[in-house]
């Protein structure tokens, strides 16, 4: 960008502003797109595009209910199988994956596919929300403008950035919670020169989408205050329990993908079985289908009963886990929204019957709720407080809002230690706390970059055999094997010479006899990051790699020269060519 800066003599910050005006714009429309292929795809399945889909599914007949998500899974298993194998999961740990290792390259086939497969999964009622993947869309038409760029890594992450609040703010009608979602979530960055670009993308996609789709705030929200300063333990009790049930819905998203993952069936044909099981829950709870801003509307309206709101909890926190582990595509900040509604609808009706006088009715609870729930499942609670006061545009109860997200954050901070984002990468080997550094070698592996060019020596043979063999050889160390071919030690030049070096045993001694410890080796599936591990804490210069299924058997080797290369070409690679 440099270059084009001293051509023209304009400030880099004119020119980032002005591509983020144009990602605001793409992704403005490409968010409205996205919400008509829902409605679209809705109508299908439901011969209506309305967004209470609770009540169109109650009218419709049982076995309708039942196979419109069986239907559903069937068309996007193979779609996301043999069409966009990548556009798997929920789109916000992959654009956090793409700027941690790949300076925020994405594919556009990646971007339009999770389009296409999550619309498709909540028209046909699986249990997700749209959020994950219109971020998902916004960042990867960010990152196609970008490659047509010469920028550098922390610009790319800038109109990364840009991407996802736009997608989040046209999407949500909520241009400031775009923003704080981008920078506490997606870049973890709060500096001006990041700031600027990101508000101005989510400005102009929110102004593309009031223009089409009306200014409208997503939930209906009466006027709810904080009627007693003596609520305040009972929103931190709500906060709680918001963390209680948020640390239960993490577990279970996570166990599904794990008791799906074994199933002896093609990939493909596992999100029928959860269609299948999606329609007997939906039999039951029609309110689990879809996104469910109707059914959150009908708590905040105080329209819905105690024992309901608690069915309901579980209901959703079962439905989103079978719809997402089987491969149904979505997000789930919407049912985290969803499941807080559940939790502060419910608490908030036992509390207003036990204490009427100093407590405001169910419906502040379920907005508050709500936030907590958001702030604790997405490791956001600046980004979902907003997104709140957005969504509702009501203040009035905010602080209480802001105590109980806080407490429901630091609970799950506490216990389970992770964001159901950053637990996602975690699975797949990814830590964002230890940096772009560890990421980069837990993603090469030990088998990669292994030399399978070794010398080994039989332990029965005698040191003048011995130094014959050293005449043309160009190793320093040697790996020993038994008559069964089995390492069980390692020699140095080093500790041959110590020992025999005046000559005298040469046709007595055997190597066997040579005392030396024994090799420090590591299996073939680790990762560079563990081997790192082994050379710092062993303090030697090479690894021995070893087959996993026979720890015995040596098949390779590695040295603190080779990973410190593999190392620096990923870092190549990664970087994209600076001006």
């Amino acid at each position: 960008m440099s270059k084009l800066i001293q051509r023209f003599g304009i400030n880099e910050h004119i020119i980032l502003s002005v591509v983020a005006v144009a990602i605001g714009l793409m992704v403005g429309y490409g968010a409205i797109v996205f919400r008509l292929l829902i409605e679209s795809f809705q109508f299908i399945f439901m011969q209506s595009g309305r967004e209470n889909v609770a009540e169109i599914v109650k009218e419709l007949p049982w076995w309708q209910v039942l196979i419109m998500p069986i239907v559903g899974g069937a068309i996007v298993g193979p779609l996301i199988h043999f069409v966009f194998p990548s556009s798997r999961g929920d789109g916000v740990p992959e654009v956090m994956k793409s700027l941690a290792l790949h300076g925020g390259k994405l594919a556009v086939r990646d971007g339009l596919g999770k389009t296409l497969s999550c619309s498709l999964s909540i028209g046909c009622g699986a249990s997700v929300g749209r959020e994950g993947p219109v971020v998902h869309l916004g960042a990867t038409l960010a990152a196609w403008i970008g490659s047509f760029m010469p920028l550098s890594n922390s610009h790319m992450r800038t109109i990364i950035g840009c991407g996802a609040a736009a997608g989040i703010a046209a999407s949500f009608n909520a241009p400031i919670a775009g923003v704080m979602f981008a920078l506490e979530v997606i870049l973890a960055d709060y500096g001006l020169a990041t700031f600027s670009p990101i508000v101005l993308s989510a400005v102009i996609a929110t102004v593309i989408a009031r223009m089409h789709l009306g200014d409208f705030p997503a939930f209906i929200v009466p006027t709810y205050t904080l009627v007693s300063v003596w609520e305040i333990p009972a929103y931190v009790g709500l906060g709680l329990l918001c963390g209680l049930t948020g640390i239960l819905f993490m577990i279970s998203l996570f166990k599904a993908e794990d008791l799906f993952h074994p199933i002896k069936i093609p990939i493909y044909l596992k999100p029928i079985i959860g269609g299948a099981a999606l329609g007997l829950i939906a039999l039951v709870y029609p309110e689990i289908m879809g996104v469910g801003y109707d059914v959150m509307n009908h708590a905040l309206l105080e329209e819905m009963a105690a024992t309901t709101m608690i069915a309901l909890i579980f209901a959703k926190i079962i439905a989103t886990s079978v719809a997402l582990g089987s491969g149904f595509t979505g997000g789930v900040f919407t049912p985290s929204l969803f499941l807080g509604a559940m939790v502060g609808g419910s608490f908030g009706s036992i509390a207003h019957s036990l204490f009427p006088s100093i407590s405001a009715g169910p419906g502040a609870y379920t907005l508050v709720g709500m936030g907590a729930m958001a702030a604790s499942v997405l490791g956001a609670p600046i980004a979902s407080i907003l997104i709140l006061f957005e969504l509702t545009g009501d203040y009035r109860i905010m602080l209480a809002l802001m105590v109980a997200s806080i407490v429901a954050t630091l609970l799950i901070n506490q216990i389970y230690h992770e964001s159901v984002y950053t637990q996602t990468l975690k699975r797949k080997k990814i830590d964002l706390r230890q940096g772009r550094e560890a990421n980069l070698l837990r993603n090469i592996s030990v088998a990669s970059i292994m030399r399978n060019n070794f010398e080994t020596i039989d332990e029965s043979i005698n040191i003048r055999q011995f130094k014959e063999m050293l005449k043309s050889s160009r190793d320093d160390n040697f790996i020993v094997i038994d008559s069964q071919g089995h390492c069980n030690k390692t020699i140095s030049l080093q500790d041959f010479r110590r020992i025999f070096e005046d000559g005298g045993f040469d046709d007595l001694a055997m190597i066997r006899d040579i005392p030396s410890q024994p090799p420090i080796t590591i299996s073939s599936q680790d990762t560079l990051y563990q081997a790192q591990l082994y050379f710092q804490n062993h303090n030697v210069e090479q690894l021995y790699v070893v087959n996993p299924d026979n720890p015995a058997l040596i098949i390779g080797l590695i040295s603190n020269h080779d990973m410190i290369r593999a190392y620096n070409m990923a870092l190549l690679n990664q970087t994209k060519i600076h001006d």
